[in-house]
């Protein structure tokens, strides 16, 4: 890291100007979620790029508060004309090379999803994403009788071991719990629109790009309330308290239920979001270009 800090002070030396895109910090604030180490990888890097750069652009308002905060409570000293800026990221796949492919028994296992008032998380199973919390809270549900169904779209990722054990030995997989480890985009459509609402649990984000994949599905949103998920979805969502109890997720199901029967629900049809050339503008803009 000093090597790397002594080389872009001489570039900075010469009239080149530094930026760094920051997605988030979340291994620094959050060090147990991921393998050993990884946080202090990153707080060195954090700390050098705060010492070498003139303007830390980040890809949401929410990360350029946790910086900020984060440089406050370890009391370092930063430049004065250190500049922040934030730009949102493009979510248009069709833009992109989706991939394609369904298994054999993807009709099959479509017709149960669409059976049932049915939740879909999205996203790479690992410790900070809710899996477990919002796994006991559908637990509760269907002991009270309540019929829905939970789909779990992701693969598996680290410090996983015992959320990966429960999924493959629970004994509503495949029946009111499905799991789909690794699939391609068209099967991802597929459930998408066979389902009702997604839940975005996750603990911490850089931005959260499965909130706006819903708003294009036209589905609905149960949200943790943490602030990247308001700035992302603001009012298109309905959101529960950030708390790790299994019981204020299924609180938060149950009152969603209530409001969807009665048409009440926060909508997300007109949620905003951005295509890749917007981000692209958004992100030259910050540039001043």
């Amino acid at each position: 890291e000093c090597e790397k800090k002594l080389l872009f002070s001489q570039i900075r030396e010469k009239g080149v100007k530094i930026l760094f895109v920051v997605y988030d910090i979340l291994p620094i604030l959050h060090p147990q979620w991921w393998p050993k180490g990884g946080g202090k990888i990153h707080t060195e890097w954090l700390k050098t790029i705060l010492k070498v750069s003139d303007k830390l652009l980040c890809i949401s308002q929410a990360v350029i508060n946790d910086i900020q905060t984060w440089v406050k409570d370890e009391r370092l000293k930063v430049s004065n004309t250190l500049e922040y800026e934030w730009f949102h990221l493009g979510a248009d796949i069709d833009n992109s090379k989706p991939s394609n492919g369904l298994p054999k028994n993807a009709k099959e296992v479509i017709k149960s999803i669409e059976s049932h008032t049915s939740f879909i998380m999205v996203g790479t199973l690992e410790p900070r994403k809710g899996h477990a919390q919002t796994i006991a809270a559908f637990e509760e549900l269907w002991e009270q009788g309540i019929g829905c169904n939970l789909a779990i779209v992701g693969k598996q990722g680290w410090l996983v071991e015992e959320l990966v054990a429960k999924l493959n030995n629970h004994p509503e997989l495949n029946k009111r719990l499905f799991w789909f480890n690794g699939i391609s985009d068209e099967y991802l459509e597929k459930i998408y629109e066979s389902s009702t609402c997604l839940i975005a649990a996750s603990e911490g984000e850089g931005f959260g790009l499965p909130l706006i994949e819903a708003a294009q599905h036209k589905k609905s949103i149960i949200a943790r309330d943490i602030p990247v998920f308001r700035e992302v979805a603001g009012e298109y969502a309905y959101y529960f308290d950030n708390s790790k109890e299994p019981e204020v997720i299924a609180l938060a199901v149950k009152e969603w239920l209530e409001l969807y029967k009665n048409d009440k629900h926060p909508k997300s049809d007109g949620m905003p979001w951005l295509t890749w050339e917007e981000s692209t503008k958004q992100l030259l803009h910050c540039l001043n270009i």
